[in-house]
């Protein structure tokens, strides 16, 4: 620069300096004073890394009860609200999926795990709240989630798959799943060995031993702590790592829409088996009592439990409950003693319990929630059994009793309406109410006037009314004294 300025005017170096002078100098002291900013002024840097934090947000998504197609409907929901936009970036810094169930189906559980993994959002999975368990397909979720945690006093475990109540011995099923639970294990680099006897042996665990034998990363006794101790973490998800911002973030609770409620209504084995059940009842009673139009009660009943079971149901359990409601419907119109429609109705039980405990693929499910919904089935179908056997039995009871024989031609009574050719009202002849008209066009019979059956037409008796004693009598004299 030095050489430069030899080479020009004094003059020209004068004003060189000037121009140096005028942008240099600013520039120097921007400078100086963004320095400064970060290394005298930590206070507003604190504060714009404290404005961040209040910013951060976490998902939390209960799951509980059955795991079901319900479940994972309503997990896939809640991941895509927390995802970012298209080219954006998310709002939430987590998900925590808080765990509280007894299992559930296999393919649900399968549909969850590739949620997570395709979440752009870290998931913690939690077994929440103190003395819960994830059972089975629950502890599956675990293994799957980029970071574990359970609270004290809770319980995972008993994962091997089973069918009605009990567990698959079949080792392509449980290698399948076995492996499965292996591979989310070495993905997060977690014990790989003991999340396969999760499955082969069935073993349970409490926070302490899955914290020692590294199935889970922290025991946070409530979610504040959880995030507090989670904040920091690089975890490794199914698209890379990810460090976790959790710290003082704010917990939004998700909300499911209508139809995730709907479908996760309809999807629980109970619920589902329930309503086709009493379907297959209230269309039988509708046929039995038309015009009431039950009849599409009935099917619409059915129709929800084909739905909630995602028409992917044990056809045979299905089977036996149409045969079983068939045996009822005969037994309503043919006669009999009563035998085909208890039958029937043990058919329907027997099919009922088929329905929940064995569906198409096995359930990651502990036995004991199986028996339990099969009793609670039993519970709530029982009445609905109960009333359609008392239908039976008085339908039963009418076919035994004997036709009632129509009223002679003769036989008098009296009319309590007043009637006439055109017009109908009832009267009382053998005891019995009957409608009744005149036979004759322009007869009027009146309210309490005696009268004679002479017909019938249809269920309507033709009568005429009688003439009284006295003018019997009067009408005989007059006719003796026009022969005399």
């Amino acid at each position: 620069m030095v050489r430069y300025l030899v080479l020009l005017t004094k003059p020209q170096q004068q004003n060189l300096l000037v121009i140096v002078a005028v942008f240099v100098i600013p520039c120097s002291s921007l400078i100086i004073n963004v320095d400064s900013t970060a290394t005298v002024n930590p206070v507003l840097a604190q504060q714009q890394q404290d404005d961040n934090t209040n910013n951060r947000k976490v998902l939390w998504v209960d799951v509980k009860d059955f795991i079901s197609s319900g479940t994972a409907e309503e997990i896939s929901a809640a991941i895509q609200s927390a995802s970012p936009a298209a080219g954006g970036t998310s709002s939430y810094s987590a998900i925590v999926l808080a765990l509280d169930t007894p299992g559930g189906s296999l393919d649900a559980t399968f549909r969850i795990i590739e949620t997570i993994q395709q979440a752009s959002v870290p998931i913690i999975g939690y077994v929440y709240p103190q003395g819960k368990s994830a059972w089975s397909a629950g502890t599956i979720i675990l293994l799957a989630a980029d970071y574990a945690a359970m609270a004290p006093v809770t319980t995972i475990g008993s994962a091997q798959p089973v069918v009605g109540t009990e567990p698959v011995n079949d080792t392509k099923v449980v290698n399948a799943v076995a492996e499965k639970a292996v591979s989310l294990a070495e993905l997060h680099k977690r014990n790989a060995t003991q999340a396969a006897r999760f499955i082969t042996h069935n073993d349970n665990l409490t926070p302490e031993k899955a914290l020692e034998r590294n199935v889970i990363e922290a025991i946070a006794i409530n979610p504040e702590q959880l995030l507090s101790i989670a904040d920091g973490a690089t975890v490794i998800t199914f698209n890379g790592e990810k460090v976790l911002h959790t710290v003082n973030a704010q917990i939004i609770n998700h909300e499911p829409g209508l139809r995730t409620q709907l479908i996760n209504f309809l999807s629980n084995p109970l619920i589902a088996t329930t309503f086709m059940t009493i379907g297959f009842f209230v269309l039988i009673y509708g046929i039995t009592v038309p015009g009431f139009g039950v009849e599409i009660a009935g099917v619409v009943l059915i129709i929800l439990g084909l739905i909630g079971q995602g028409l992917d149901i044990n056809w045979g359990a299905f089977a036996l409950l149409a045969i079983g409601i068939g045996l009822v419907a005969y037994e309503l119109y043919s006669p009999g003693f009563g035998v085909i429609g208890v039958g029937g109705i043990a058919v329907v039980a027997v099919g009922t319990a088929f329905m929940i405990t064995q569906p198409v693929q096995p359930l990651l499910v502990t036995e004991q929630h199986l028996r339990n919904l099969t009793t609670i089935s039993f519970i709530i179908i029982a009445p609905f059994a109960g009333l359609m056997a008392l239908i039976t039995y008085k339908v039963w009871k009418v076919k035994k009793r004997k036709p009632q024989q129509f009223v002679s031609m003769s036989q008098e009574g009296i009319a309590l309406d007043s009637i006439s050719g055109s017009k109908t009202g009832f009267v009382i002849v053998g005891g019995e109410y009957w409608n009744a008209k005149s036979s004759r066009d322009g007869e009027e019979i009146n309210k309490g006037d005696k009268v004679k059956v002479v017909g019938k037409e249809a269920s309507v008796l033709m009568v005429e009314r009688l003439q009284s004693d006295e003018k019997r009598g009067s009408k005989g004299e007059k006719g003796k004294e026009e022969k005399n």
